[in-house]
């Protein structure tokens, strides 16, 4: 795909990334031709035989998706590993797959690598060294390593393959001529929440059949060609690859971004597309009104006008109906005179749509930002389904449900209300896992996606919960976690919430503390910014009381209980893809679970 973009559009932009402090575009010539030295570096690194298997360690760069293009073209696999994993963790990757060459970012990423490959532990499974066929390091940026007989840098893989590229051209050619649509093009890890990841098996035909689905439905489409599709989510989450992939599909630039930097990038940048996971819109919205919240009185007299007026126009603009004249005129007004400055300043002034995904997006949130004139589309989609699913569309959209099935895929509802799936994009199973296979899938072929949910007249998918993560309470109620978690997210100060209730005959909630808005939210109060504050205690009560008013009474929170430190990735209590590990914070904070549920209480 990429050589036949590069063939087509040479001249296209296909990387823009920040370099030296400002913005500079690679053409699909330039990545094809860096790709191809890349590639032909590998294969003189070590012997590497068609499908051997690439391991791809570090942070989403211009250098990771250049060299997974390189990879790729010449008919290997490819495993992309999260950047914050442990040695233990990123071992079991190595021993899974079979990677036989890593490509890493950096001297922190070396160390797990080294480290790892003493032996390790995990899952209480022992993994020994020769249970690791890897031979080969690569370094993207070896800034402060000294010189070792065990990685080279990137720089020196490159260099090589320049030299040998001419040699090497027939070789890689016949190499990507040799690949078919149902080879194995990558292996993406699940999150492992309550046992090893698994490895999902994704062919090229899976990730190609994403791609030309985004294009079918016009979720992507070429009015986004001149801001681009802004890129820092994880590489190593098939959300990512899909933007990844359709980028050289479509002819799309691919905007370079990370974490530490989007809110600047975005607003320099200035995408045509841009998409993310809930938690980043929830900041978004509650930046946005902190800020109010600490401006004159008049100015947020002004904006709460502004974004009323944007409410009234969400129904029309979500079926694609033309505003009533009235509100056309009223929404003339509050565009110009605020709700444009706040698309420009979170550099959305040209953005067609922002898609959410990989995790529940709160009704409010998604109305928050369709009044302030943007396109929030809410998708839904897996892992094994590389990644989507259903997706909302400009236009064609329902707040609280996840859209329609996307071209190519087949929906059901079993009888138990799980969703079940069908489609090209869906994957044959899990790596070295024909149990966990056999369970994903029926005897007719259905992909059983673990969630339960239910289909509209309209053909409108609505996620009504997890199955493997309901709680029933010893009434016989099942509860939905996420949904509840959500909406007590909502207060900016609460980084995140883990609804407790599973046979107990009440819910309780442990709550983690966002410590940079506690500090915000502090200065406002004018008070220290502690934990132990009671207006802190007041504030949260009064928010878990709001949230009670939309729930049924079995599913109220009767109690809740701070932790006394922010749920981290670190720390071991979220996932890669920052999704909470509940049996870990359950275990951990027993003695707080315990106290919510001890009769004194009553």
């Amino acid at each position: 795909m990429l050589h036949a973009r590069a063939d087509a559009s040479p001249s296209g932009v296909a990387i823009r990334t920040k370099g030296n402090g400002s913005w500079e575009d690679r053409t699909w010539a330039q990545v094809r031709d860096r790709a191809d030295r890349i590639a032909a570096g590998l294969l003189t690194a070590m012997d590497l035989e068609d499908n051997d298997v690439v391991g791809l360690l570090g942070q989403t760069s211009e250098a990771w998706v250049t060299c997974d293009f390189a990879a790729l073209s010449v008919g290997l696999q490819t495993v992309p590993i999260y950047a914050s994993l442990h040695p233990e963790e990123v071992g079991y990757a190595h021993v899974d797959t079979g990677i036989k060459l890593v490509i890493v970012d950096d001297a922190s990423q070396l160390e797990k690598i080294r480290t790892m490959r003493k032996g390790f532990t995990f899952f209480e499974t022992d993994y020994s060294a020769d249970q690791l066929v890897l031979q080969h390091v690569v370094v993207i940026d070896p800034t402060g390593i000294d010189p070792a007989d065990d990685w080279e840098s990137l720089a020196d893989v490159e260099a090589r393959g320049k030299e040998k590229l001419d040699e090497l051209r027939e070789e890689m050619t016949r190499r990507r001529e040799a690949a078919s649509p149902d080879q194995t093009a990558t292996y993406t890890y699940t999150s492992g929440t309550t046992g090893p990841p698994k490895a999902v098996i994704q062919t090229h035909d899976n990730h190609l059949a994403m791609a030309r689905a985004a294009e079918k439905s016009s979720l992507l489409d070429d009015d986004m060609r001149a801001g681009g599709l802004f890129l820092f989510l994880p590489l190593a989450h098939s959300f990512g690859r899909l933007i990844q992939f359709s980028a050289p599909y479509m002819d799309l630039p691919l905007i370079i971004s990370a974490v530490a930097t989007l809110a600047d990038d975005a607003r320099e940048a200035r995408p045509g597309f841009f998409p993310a996971a809930p938690r980043v819109y929830e900041k978004m919205k509650s930046k946005i009104e902190t800020t109010v919240a600490g401006s004159p009185p008049a100015r947020q007299k002004i904006f709460g006008w502004a974004l009323g007026v944007g409410r009234q126009t969400v129904p029309f603009r979500t079926q694609g109906k033309e505003l009533p004249l009235l509100l056309k005129l009223q929404y003339a007004v509050a565009d110009k005179v605020v709700l444009s400055k706040l698309r420009a300043l979170l550099g959305m002034d040209r953005t067609k749509a922002l898609l959410s995904g990989s995790a529940p997006l709160d009704a409010e949130v998604h109305t928050f930002f369709l009044a302030l004139g943007l396109d929030l589309i809410e998708a839904y989609g897996l892992t094994e389904t590389c990644p989507g699913l259903t997706s909302n569309l400009p236009g064609d959209m329902k707040v609280g449900t996840v859209g329609k099935a996307l071209p190519g895929v087949e929906l059901k509802i079993a009888n138990d209300r799980e969703i079940l799936a069908k489609g090209p994009n869906i994957t044959q199973g899990y790596l070295n896992r024909p149990d966990a296979t056999g369970d994903a899938f029926d005897d007719e072929g259905w992909f059983h996606t673990g969630d339960e949910g239910s289909i509209d007249a309209d053909g409108f998918l609505k996620i009504t919960g997890r199955k493997k993560e309901l709680i029933k309470t010893s009434g016989g109620k099942y509860v939905a976690p996420a949904k509840i978690e959500g909406s007590l997210k909502l207060l900016p100060i609460i980084q995140e919430a883990v609804v407790i209730g599973d046979t107990k005959n009440y819910c309780t909630a442990l709550i983690s503390i966002d410590p940079e808005e506690l500090e915000e939210w502090a200065k406002q109060q004018g008070i220290a910014p502690s934990q132990d504050a009671p207006e802190l205690a007041k504030a949260i009560e009064a928010h878990v009381a709001k949230v009670n008013g939309d729930l049924a009474s079995f599913e109220t929170i009767k109690y809740w209980s701070l932790v006394p430190e922010p749920l981290s990735v670190d720390n071991g209590f979220l996932t890669a893809s920052l999704k909470v590990k509940r049996n870990v914070v359950h275990d951990a904070y027993a003695d707080l679970i315990e106290d919510m549920y001890d009769g004194k209480k009553k």
